[in-house]
């Protein structure tokens, strides 16, 4: 399989958002939006795709809009939102109450998100077979997401990130949300207490399926048994689903010839999509 790329969309500010990074799946039930960190693009996690190893996810990376950004001493970069400051007595006063980060380029890109989500329904997959995550700035948005409730996913995975306190109501459906919260115990960005500061308040807001993972001498960044825990996070809310013979007639070429070569069978023989139909239903009839 590889990788495909379109243009991003416009958001609600009529900032242009950068490039869609897609991987396709074989025979496409579910799908994983996953969001970048702060100058990084789609490209960024795009790797981790292949590695899962998932015949039936289709995995979505956008890329953030360009924009100035504070910090950075007013670099333009890749940024879900603008950041201010990056120290930890500046996150410790958000945690207990001060405002958060650009609240409206944050707004912008949950906005976003939302759309995104939308499209991938409006394809054909159910909400329910829908996972939003994101790494650093990313993770944070996809939070952020998952608070609006104007959105209901398999589940949502939260990397090197931070939650400062939200006073919102929030539905059972949201509470219930399988969430994969993982940090490293070294992160020199996002300090790990700032993490954990974060995981009590949700806790106390009454999520019951949050999962909360420090992997030891880990920084910002992410580490082999992180990806390991990913992958099981995902077998468990996005399990794969076997493909029946009523399928068959609604698998794209693409998928057609995919299911195929997962079964060790070239399909580079069978000129006409009704061929590849029958060998599918020939196969499954085995």
């Amino acid at each position: 399989m590889s990788f495909a790329t379109s243009p991003g969309l416009v958001g609600a500010a009529g900032r242009t958002f950068g490039p869609i990074i897609t991987y396709p799946a074989v025979h496409h039930t579910a799908t994983v939006i996953m969001l970048h960190g702060l100058g990084d693009t789609g490209n960024g996690w795009a790797p981790v795709a292949p590695e899962m190893n998932m015949s039936h996810v289709k995995w979505v990376f956008p890329t953030a809009p360009t924009r100035p950004i504070t910090v950075n001493m007013g670099m333009s970069m890749p940024g879900w939102f603008d950041i201010d400051h990056l120290d930890e007595a500046s996150f410790l006063k958000m945690m207990k109450g001060h405002h958060g980060f650009d609240e409206e380029g944050t707004q912008e890109a949950v906005q976003y998100v939302e759309q995104l989500i939308s499209q991938e329904v409006e394809g054909g997959v159910p909400p329910e077979r829908i996972v939003l995550g994101g790494f650093s700035q990313g993770g944070h948005v996809a939070l952020k997401a998952l608070l609006r409730k104007k959105i209901k996913v398999a589940g949502l995975v939260a990397l090197s990130t931070w939650l400062e306190p939200q006073h919102v109501d929030l539905e059972e459906h949201v509470l219930e949300t399988p969430i994969l919260y993982g940090h490293g115990a070294s992160d020199p960005l996002i300090p790990p207490n700032v993490a954990q500061m974060s995981v009590a308040h949700m806790e106390t807001q009454g999520f019951s399926g949050l999962d909360f993972k420090m992997y030891p001498g880990m920084q910002h960044a992410t580490c082999s048994q992180e990806m390991k825990d990913l992958r099981s996070f995902l077998e468990k809310t996005l399990p794969a689903k076997k493909v029946a013979a009523e399928d068959i007639d609604g698998m794209s070429v693409r998928e057609l010839k995919g299911f195929l070569q997962s079964h060790g069978i070239d399909p580079s023989g069978f000129l006409e999509k009704s061929e590849l139909q029958e060998q599918c239903r020939q196969l499954l009839s085995k």
